[in-house]
Order: structure tokens, then sequence, then C-alpha cells
């Protein structure tokens, strides 16, 4: 097999400068006496088990009084704007997490 040289050769960078993003924390109750909890749940293995327990630990040290639990279809979608909507709503604090 022979090679044909042009004499000239593109390299194309595929790399983009690191983009600097900025994001403030989301405001957080004083206690969580008394308070909603919601948990968001991306449907990754032992994610519900790891919620339950999380749930008995929170309502046992910060007695916690009602929880509200969603569950995203898949890991790899983010959740409908309407489980985002009704956890903002019913919700003091939210727990996002995952399993595996």
């Amino acid at each position: 097999m022979t090679a044909i040289s042009t004499g000239a050769i593109t390299v194309l960078d595929p790399t983009a400068p690191p983009r600097e993003l900025s994001h403030s924390m989301a405001l957080r109750p004083d206690d969580l006496r008394g308070r909603t909890v919601g948990f968001l749940w991306n449907s990754k293995p032992n994610g519900d088990a790891l919620f339950s327990r999380l749930e008995e630990l929170l309502r046992e040290k910060y007695e916690i009084t009602l929880t509200s639990h969603q569950r995203k279809p898949t890991a790899s979608l983010p959740a409908d704007d309407k489980i985002l909507d009704e956890l903002a709503a019913t919700a003091d604090a939210v727990v996002v997490g995952l399993g595996d």
C-alpha cells in the first residue's frame, strides 16, 4: 500500500476551556424539627433502601414530621418539572441522591 503525502496536516483540538460555573447555595432551614423533607431518588439500585434508612434517622434525630418521596424515571434523565414543582411546594428541604 502506498501513502500519498500532501505536505499539510490539520490537527483539530476538540477540547474546550473549562467553564466557570457559579451557583449560590440554597437557603437552609435553621432546624428540621417539625419540617417536611423531600427525597428525590434517581432510580438506581438500593436508593430506595438508602432513603428509607435516612428517613428513619432524620425522624429520630431531627423529629421531621412529614416526608415526600419522588422518583426520576432513570438516572440519565432529569426529573420532570411536575416532580420538582411538587417537591418545591411541599418540602422544606430536599435530599437528592442515588443508589448503587
